[in-house]
């Protein structure tokens, strides 16, 4: 999906700063990889605060705190000393990496010695993740370097225009700026989603999996949360971690059930948790050490439950049998094993429901990016607006001056009407066998245009063909945006409009297209250039965007 990486912040022509969950009627957000602000290990945790500085708690006798080797443990946040101007932190299991704004990034931990030395071979970081053994790194140009503890890092191969990283247990989790899902590692429970046991040593893309915004990786299951608020879990599920209300190991990728408009989640050891839109979270799986946030213990809850939170949560993070979040104003909470501190209470009781970190205020930020490296100057502003809704999935953005199929067009149009009007559109069973279109099955966008032709808003170029693949002409599109502003606005396309004597090229516009050209010419949604409307003329995405985000403005739906 062309040249949409991840940007430095401190570099980028963009800097998105805000929250997790946005105002909007949009059931989640783009794609971004998260600053991650706070993050757990098997026993001991880390967090970073607004002015760049790192805070960590728990067992240290690896020194994966960063303290002093004669702290074995740390009840209470602690600040590190020796490292400053870090933008994000996570924990592996008995290490820590962090993440500083001149992209190098540093390690602490696994017992080599009580130092913070920096890894070699890494510039220009832009994300960092821990597993059980290993580091990843995401560096600005969209590519992944991995590494074992005491290892020289190497660029991980088949994987390009990266925008974000997750590491479970031992496998790893990539996602594309088209909202592609990519695994490989150890598979013995089907993390790795490829419908077998088979542990794969270079990464393959998962399949079935479309538009993903948030990936998460667990010990032995993985996560994915679609645009559409939809959360997909696939691996181990001994006590119903992946939310389809069984404990049936899922080799590819399943639909989690009681899960509405997610936002975010996270994979613990055999937990989830998720963060919707509502700004609620919902635990499911493992609960022995109250992980699941619920008051109880419960050890298999296949069910998601309500967590008992205090304040707006606008993320979620964790570590291997505990789990955190922050509040809108900062403030963060945590819940599960504190065996050894590691909830950062001053107690080593475990929590069955969340409870301040104090006195701690961590870094709110959530995520940054770049995303129209690739479009022309004169759409950047237009397109920036669009993108910030947060309304159109991973997949219409990039590769701005390539043209746009007509399925791209009818997937654009149902994404704005369902986020718009706040609601999914519901297709009969009926309906679906009535569609009669032979050339969209297991297309990728072939729901999208089943419900699009269900509410009238395209139509096929016959009786049984689509022709999803072909490009769409500007009358083909003024068509199609006109008859979605009367679907959106609940009024007819009026009939007594002027004829085409603006347009000098008018006698080429078909008859069926006249009044849809007429109507954007004169509510100034699409017009031509140079006296002309080139109506054969094919869209680039970049002039679809732009129309559909005036189209908006105009009718005041953002």
């Amino acid at each position: 999906m062309g040249k949409w990486f991840v940007k430095f912040f401190l570099t980028a022509l963009f800097l998105c700063t805000t929250f997790l969950v946005s105002d909007n009627n949009a059931y989640a957000c783009g794609v971004y990889q998260w600053v991650t602000s706070v993050a757990g290990g098997m026993s001991h945790s880390i967090a970073l605060t607004e002015d760049g500085a790192v805070w960590s708690w728990g067992a240290n006798q690896q020194y994966q705190l960063g303290l002093d080797s004669d702290v074995p443990e740390q009840a209470q946040p602690k600040k590190v000393e020796g490292i400053s101007s870090i933008i994000s932190v996570c924990a592996g299991y008995d290490f820590s990496i962090v993440l500083r704004s001149d992209g190098s990034v540093y390690f602490l931990g696994e017992g080599g010695d009580s130092s913070i030395y920096m890894v070699s071979g890494l510039v220009d970081i832009v994300a960092v993740a821990a597993g059980q053994a290993d580091g990843l790194a995401l560096d600005k140009d969209g590519r992944v370097w991995q590494w074992g503890i005491g290892e020289i890092p190497y660029q991980v191969p088949k994987l390009a225009n990266v925008a974000a990283i997750s590491t479970g247990g031992a496998h790893f989790l990539a996602l594309t700026a088209a909202g592609e899902v990519w695994a490989w590692g150890a598979n013995w429970s089907g993390q790795l989603g490829n419908n077998s046991k088979n542990d794969m040593a270079e990464p393959e893309k998962v399949k079935g999996l479309v538009n993903i915004i948030c990936i998460s990786a667990g010990y032995s299951h993985s996560l994915a949360v679609a645009h559409d608020g939809s959360l997909y879990a696939w691996g181990s599920n001994d006590y119903g971690q992946l939310g389809d209300l069984t404990t049936e190991t899922r080799l590819a990728p399943v639909k989690a059930k009681n899960i509405d408009k997610a936002c975010y989640a996270f994979a613990g050891n055999q937990t989830t948790i998720v963060l919707t839109a509502k700004n609620e979270i919902y635990a499911f799986g493992h609960g022995e050490y109250g992980q699941l946030g619920d008051g109880s213990s419960t050890v298999s809850q296949k069910k998601p439950v309500k967590v008992d939170t205090i304040g707006k949560p606008i993320h979620i993070a964790g570590g291997v049998y505990h789990n955190f979040y922050i509040s809108e104003q900062g403030e963060l909470y945590a819940w599960g094993r504190n065996k050894y501190h590691q909830l950062g209470t001053g107690k080593n009781a475990n929590e069955t429901q969340p409870t301040a970190v104090l006195p701690l205020v961590v870094n709110k930020r959530t995520y940054v990016t770049d995303v129209l490296s690739d479009a022309s100057s004169w759409a950047i502003s237009e397109l920036f607006k669009l993108y910030k809704t947060n309304l159109l999935p991973p997949m219409l953005w990039g590769n701005y001056r390539d043209e746009v199929t007509r399925a791209e067009f009818a997937g654009l149009l149902v994404n704005i009407y369902e986020a718009v009007k706040g609601q999914m559109i519901s297709l009969p069973a009926s309906t679906i066998l009535k569609v009669e279109f032979e050339d969209i099955k297991g297309h990728v966008y072939e729901k999208e245009i089943i419900k699009a032709f269900f509410i009238e808003m395209v139509s096929g170029v016959s009786n049984t063909s689509f022709n999803p693949n072909g490009k769409i002409t500007r009358q083909e599109a003024t068509k199609m945006i006109c008859s979605f502003i009367t679907l959106m606005e609940d009024f007819p396309l009026p009939q007594d409009l002027p004829g085409l004597t603006y347009y000098q090229d008018s006698h080429i516009i078909s008859q069926w297209a006249a009044p849809f050209v007429a109507f954007a010419y004169e509510n100034n949604i699409m017009q031509g250039s140079g006296g002309n409307f080139n109506p054969l003329q094919n869209l680039t995405r970049e002039q679809t965007l732009a129309i559909v985000y005036r189209t908006m403005c105009k009718y005041e739906w953002i």
